[in-house]
C-alpha cells in the first residue's frame, strides 16, 4: 500500500477515534439548555470540536509517520499522554451530557486542558513548529474549562 494512502487512513481513522464519543453519546440539547448562565449554541462546538479533532489527527499521523526520527521514549511519553487526554475528551460527553453531571463536566474539561498543555509541551520536544497547532486547542479548552464551572457554579 502507498504510503500516502496508509496517511490518509491513519488519519481518517484518527477523526473516526476522536469523533467516537460523540457517536456513542448523543447530547441532551434539552439538558444544555436547560442550564442557567451564558448559552453558546451547538453549532459553535460543533466547528470548534471538528477542527480540532482534524488538527489532533494531522498532529498524530505527521508525528506517527516519522515516529524514526524522534527519541522512543519521547515519542511513547507523547502517545500516552496523547491516550490520557483522549479518554477525558471520551468521558466528558457521558459525564455531562448522559449522568447529566456538571461537576464531572467541569473534572473532565479541565483534565482535558491539563493534558492538552502537557501534550503541547511533549510535542516541543518532538517538532517545535507542529506544537504551534496545539494553540486552537489549549485556548479552546481553557475557554471551555471556564465556561465549565461558570456553568456548574451558576446552576
Amino acid at each position: 500500500m502507498n504510503n500516502t494512502v496508509k496517511k490518509i487512513l491513519f488519519f481518517l481513522l484518527g477523526l473516526f477515534i476522536y469523533f467516537l464519543p460523540s457517536i456513542l453519546f448523543r447530547s441532551d440539547t434539552s439538558f444544555y439548555k436547560s442550564l442557567k448562565g451564558t448559552f453558546i449554541p451547538n453549532i459553535v462546538f460543533i466547528i470548534i470540536w471538528t477542527i480540532i479533532f482534524v488538527i489532533l489527527s494531522f498532529i498524530n499521523t505527521y508525528l506517527f509517520s516519522n515516529r524514526k526520527e524522534y527519541s522512543k521514549k519521547e515519542f511513547r511519553t507523547y502517545f500516552i499522554i496523547m491516550f490520557i487526554n483522549y479518554v477525558f475528551i471520551f468521558l466528558f460527553p457521558l459525564g455531562f451530557f448522559v449522568l447529566e453531571n456538571l461537576f464531572l463536566g467541569y473534572v473532565f474539561t479541565l483534565l482535558t486542558c491539563v493534558t492538552a498543555i502537557l501534550l503541547s509541551m511533549q510535542v516541543l520536544l518532538l517538532n517545535k513548529k507542529i506544537t504551534l497547532l496545539y494553540i486552537p486547542y489549549i485556548l479552546w479548552t481553557t475557554f471551555a474549562t471556564i465556561y465549565s464551572i461558570m456553568l456548574y457554579l451558576k446552576n
